[in-house]
């Protein structure tokens, strides 16, 4: 069976960026699609735990192009605990308003970081759908 997207091209399956941190990492984009697609999971990992005093988190954003990192919409609700539990996913609950997983030819995803990483290592691994 051929599955054709919504442009008539033959869909090729599901496409994963994974997207490893260190503690010098700073906000980035990770993604930019080249056709339309949605998110259809978020998953992250810590290899080892931030130290810092404060809150260290991350958010995964959809991004427009011309948009700033920081203005685009939040593809899950909570954030990703960079001092969580070292060797233990972290599943994030996509987001349930219309349209936000929704990638058009060009909207980028990026990754926002909050509060200190000092040790922080992991991954952040984004899975899509071509539609």
């Amino acid at each position: 069976m051929r599955l054709v997207g919504a442009d008539g091209t033959t869909l090729s399956g599901f496409q994963l960026t994974a997207n490893p941190y260190m503690a010098t990492s700073v906000d980035m984009t990770i993604f930019t699609a080249t056709r339309a697609c949605v998110v259809t999971g978020i998953t992250g990992r810590v290899d080892t735990a931030g130290t810092d005093a404060s809150a260290v988190t991350a958010q995964v954003r959809k991004v427009p192009s011309g948009t700033a990192l920081t203005g685009g919409t939040v593809l899950h609700s909570g954030t990703y605990n960079l001092k969580g539990t070292a060797n233990t996913n972290q599943s994030l609950t996509l987001s349930t308003t219309d349209g936000a997983l929704r990638l058009a030819a060009g909207d980028s995803i990026a990754i926002d970081f909050t509060g200190v990483l000092t040790a922080a290592t992991g991954c952040i691994s984004v899975t899509m759908a071509p539609l």
